[in-house]
C-alpha cells in the first residue's frame, strides 16, 4: 500500500509523520528524536538545520529562528522586530524581506521562503530514508487558521522545492481532529482545540457533524508561548548560578543563549519525569554549572503565568453557546502536565483525548488525512471555499444479524464509516445490504471473501461522488449510486 506523510512545521520545531496500512506514526530524524528543531544556521559556508543549529546557537552569528512568523503574508512589524531578536542576522524589508549574514568573508542573504525550504528539504532525506519504494512523497501540510490563501501556497512552493508532492493544506485545528479520528463520531460533537507552541498559540471550537468540520469560534495569540516558561526557568538557573559564583549571566549573551538551550531542555524532560539534571559545560568565565531540578520547583516558578495561559481557551469557552464534548491538547508546550491539568479544569465534563504527544498531534492528523486522498480520485483542493452536496437521506447496512447506520442525512461527499466486522471463522463468503429504512427492503447487495482475513476485520465505506466506495483490507468496490441532494 501507498505511503503518506504529514508534515507540521512551528516557529520552534518541525514534525513528519507518516501513514501506511492504515496506521500513522512519527518518524524520527536521524538523531532518534521525533521532532526537529526548526532553526537553521549558517557555519561559514555549510546551512546546518535542526539539532545542529540549535546545539551550536551560542557561538553562531547566523542563525534563524521563528522563520515561520515570516512566512504569513500578513506579517507586521511586530512580527518582523520578534523573529530579528530571537535570530542573530539582520533583517532588511525594503522592496523584499531579506535575512543578511556577515561571514568572514563576505555577505550573504536569504529569505524566509529559501529558510522553510531548507527545513523541509530536511524532513524530506528523513522520509525518503524511511520509504521502501521510489515514487512521489504524498504530503499534507497544516497551516493556521487565520492564513491566507497565499500564505498556504508559500507553504507548497517550499515543500515542493524540497521534493515533496502536496496533495493539500488543512488548518491545524482540523489537523488535530483527523489525528485522533474525531470525524469519524457517529454523534455530533464539539472539541476544544488549543495549541501552545513555542511563541504562539491559538484556541478553537470545532463543530464535527457526520465527518463535516466547522470552527465556531478561535482566538489566536502572538505574544504567548512556551518560550516566556523556558526564559523564566533559565532565569531561576542564572540566579541559582549567580548565588553561588556572584558571577551574572545574563551580562553575558553566549552565557543566556546556553542557559535557554539547556533550560529548554530541561523543561521537556520534566514533562515526562520528576526531576531533570542540568550541566552546562563553561557557562560563564570558564566556570561550569550543574544542577537537579524538580518539577514541582519548576511548576512553582511557572505557577504565576497558569492563568494567563489558560486565558485563550477560556474566552473561545465562554463565547461558545453550547456543550463541548471533547478536549484536544497540541503544540510542544502543552506537554507541560500542570499546563494540561489546568485546560482540563475549564471543562470537567469533557473527555481530554490523549495517547498522541502534542508536539505530533498535528503532523499526524495531516498524515491521516494524506492517507485518505491516496483512496480518493484526483481533486482539485486549492480553493478554500467550494460548493458541495450532500447526503439525501439515511443509508443502513446489514450483514449476518446486524444492522448499522452507514451514513446519516446530510453527510458530506467523500465522508468515510470504519466499521469493525465480527464473523465466524469458519465463514467463506459474507454478505452486506443496504437499506433506506432499515426495516425496509435493501436496495444493493455485495459479497467480500473473508476467509484469510484476521477477524475482526475492517470495513470501511467511503462517499465518492454518486458512489459508495467498500472496502475489505485492500479490495474494494463501487456498489451502488448515494442519494446526494445539494439542497441540504
Amino acid at each position: 500500500m501507498a505511503t503518506a506523510y504529514g508534515i507540521h512545521i512551528g516557529n520552534s520545531s518541525g514534525c513528519l509523520a507518516t501513514f501506511v496500512n492504515g496506521d500513522a506514526s512519527v518518524l524520527a530524524n536521524d538523531a532518534g528524536d521525533r521532532v526537529t528543531p526548526a532553526v537553521v544556521a549558517l557555519n561559514g559556508v555549510e546551512w546546518e538545520i535542526g539539532l545542529p543549529a540549535k546545539s551550536g546557537q551560542a557561538s553562531s552569528k547566523a542563525i534563524i529562528k521563528n522563520n515561520k512568523r515570516l512566512m504569513n503574508c500578513d506579517f507586521s512589524e511586530d512580527d518582523i522586530a520578534f523573529v530579528e531578536n530571537s535570530s542573530s542576522c539582520r533583517i532588511q524589508n525594503d522592496e523584499e524581506l531579506v535575512y543578511e549574514f556577515e561571514t568572514s568573508e563576505t555577505k550573504l542573504y536569504s529569505n524566509p521562503d529559501n529558510i522553510a525550504t531548507k527545513i523541509y528539504a530536511k524532513l524530506y532525506t528523513i522520509a525518503s530514508h524511511a520509504v521502501q519504494n521510489e515514487g512521489d512523497l504524498k504530503l499534507v501540510l497544516a497551516a493556521p487558521l487565520n492564513w491566507s490563501s497565499l500564505s498556504r501556497e508559500r507553504l507548497v512552493k517550499c515543500a515542493e522545492l524540497a521534493g515533496f508532492d502536496v496533495l493539500q493544506v488543512i488548518s491545524e485545528p482540523a489537523a488535530a481532529l483527523l489525528a485522533y479520528n474525531v470525524e469519524e463520531s457517529a454523534d455530533d460533537v464539539n472539541v476544544l482545540v488549543y495549541r501552545l507552541g513555542g511563541s504562539s498559540c491559538a484556541a478553537s471550537v470545532v463543530k464535527v457533524s457526520s465527518g463535516f468540520m466547522s470552527v465556531e469560534k478561535n482566538v489566536f495569540r502572538s505574544d504567548l508561548g512556551g518560550q516566556c516558561l523556558t526564559k523564566d526557568l533559565a532565569d531561576y538557573i542564572a540566579q541559582e548560578f549567580k548565588q553561588k559564583w556572584k558571577l551574572d549571566p545574563h551580562e553575558s549573551r553566549r552565557a543566556m543563549s546556553k542557559l535557554l538551550n539547556h533550560a529548554d531542555n530541561c523543561k521537556h524532560i520534566l514533562s515526562t519525569l520528576s526531576s531533570a539534571h542540568v550541566f552546562i559545560e563553561s557557562l560563564l568565565d570558564g566556570v561550569d554549572w550543574s544542577q537537579n531540578v524538580t518539577r514541582a520547583r519548576f511548576e512553582n516558578i511557572i505557577s504565576s503565568k497558569i492563568s494567563a495561559y489558560i486565558e485563550p481557551a477560556k474566552q473561545v469557552i465562554d463565547s461558545f453557546n453550547g456543550k463541548i464534548h471533547k478536549i484536544i491538547l497540541c503544540g510542544g508546550s502543552m506537554k507541560i502536565p500542570k499546563l494540561q491539568s489546568a485546560v482540563a479544569s475549564l471543562l470537567p465534563e469533557a473527555e481530554v483525548l490523549s495517547g498522541i504527544n502534542p508536539d505530533e498531534v498535528i503532523a499526524v492528523g495531516c498524515a491521516r488525512q494524506a492517507g485518505m486522498m491516496l483512496d480518493l480520485p484526483d481533486l482539485s483542493l486549492a480553493d478554500t471555499n467550494m460548493e458541495i452536496e450532500f447526503l439525501g437521506k439515511d443509508i443502513y447496512m446489514k450483514y449476518l444479524d446486524q444492522t448499522v447506520k452507514l451514513f446519516k442525512e446530510g453527510s458530506p461527499p467523500y465522508a468515510q464509516n470504519i466499521c469493525s466486522i465480527e464473523s465466524v471463522n469458519d465463514v467463506k463468503d459474507m454478505s452486506f445490504t443496504l437499506h433506506e429504512d432499515p426495516n425496509g427492503e435493501q436496495f444493493a447487495t455485495e459479497t467480500f471473501n473473508i476467509e484469510n482475513l484476521t477477524k475482526p476485520f475492517k470495513l470501511k465505506a467511503t462517499l465518492q461522488s454518486s458512489n459508495i466506495l467498500m472496502q475489505v483490507d485492500f479490495f474494494f468496490k463501487f456498489i451502488f449510486e448515494t442519494f446526494l441532494d445539494s439542497g441540504l
